[in-house]
């Protein structure tokens, strides 16, 4: 907790042992309110020992020391490198990549009944409460550039920081979507303008399995399909993405 802290070198609030999230959700909400006026967005960080050695990681891959110049630098690197990645290229390679391996199969299957999601769920574990979450204050004007302050993932089929900063600048543009929970495999988000259609909905849903093909293919029998995953994505205002 304390590395990230210091990492990240923002406002923060800890929470300890909390058994359900109504406290921090009001906290969130409250800042998220504030945020808009003084320029931050809140995000809830879940630590543990494999997000912060994530973290050093990157520095290290990146050839950079754990200092805050560095870690600023490392900032603006991801940042440029997100602004000259193509989403729509990086998407449909990997929905065509992805879809190739599932050729033998119906990877669209049909819609479900669904409620719409509004609630955040990785940072809360009821039958075993994290010891510590983190929300901070991350100072930026644009929302998708938390991908660079938090630079998770690069492991397995989770995409890069940068080309998760670029979608992200994408589903901002399109839906609102704002990052607002990470850990160490997971990005949850905010979304103020969600799919209204399910037509709508299914080419999130194809934009989504190309960025997380988790979240299809691991899913329970029958939630394994890119329209199942679109009937929990219409009118929905929080979006949840995990990397195995």
């Amino acid at each position: 907790c304390k590395f990230i802290v210091d990492f990240l070198d923002c406002e923060y609030e800890i929470f300890e042992n909390e058994t359900n999230d109504e406290r921090l959700i009001k906290k969130f909400n409250e800042w998220s309110s504030l945020g808009a006026k003084e320029g931050f967005y809140p995000v809830i960080v879940v630590p543990s020992d494999i997000l912060t050695e994530g973290l050093e990681l990157d520095l290290e891959d990146a050839g950079l020391e754990n200092s805050r110049e560095e870690i600023k630098k490392r900032r603006e690197e991801i940042i440029n490198e997100a602004e000259s990645i193509n989403v729509k290229e990086f998407l449909d390679e990997r929905f065509a990549e992805y879809s190739e391996m599932h050729e033998d199969m119906d990877i669209i299957g049909e819609f479900l009944e669904v409620e719409p999601y509004h609630r955040f769920y990785s940072h809360m574990d009821e039958a075993a409460p994290h010891e510590e979450i983190l929300m901070v204050k991350i100072p930026v004007k644009n929302p998708w550039e938390i991908a660079a302050w938090i630079p998770m993932g690069g492991f397995n089929d989770c995409p890069e920081p940068a080309a998760q900063a670029a979608v992200f600048r994408h589903w901002y543009e399109k839906y609102g979507a704002v990052p607002a929970v990470v850990t160490y495999d997971v990005w949850e988000m905010k979304v103020g303008n969600p799919p209204k259609t399910e037509e709508d909905a299914e080419n999130l849903a194809k934009e989504q399995f190309a960025f997380c093909y988790d979240i299809v293919m691991q899913a329970a029998r029958g939630w394994d399909r890119i329209r199942a995953l679109a009937s929990t994505l219409k009118n929905s205002s929080a979006w949840y993405f995990w990397w195995d």
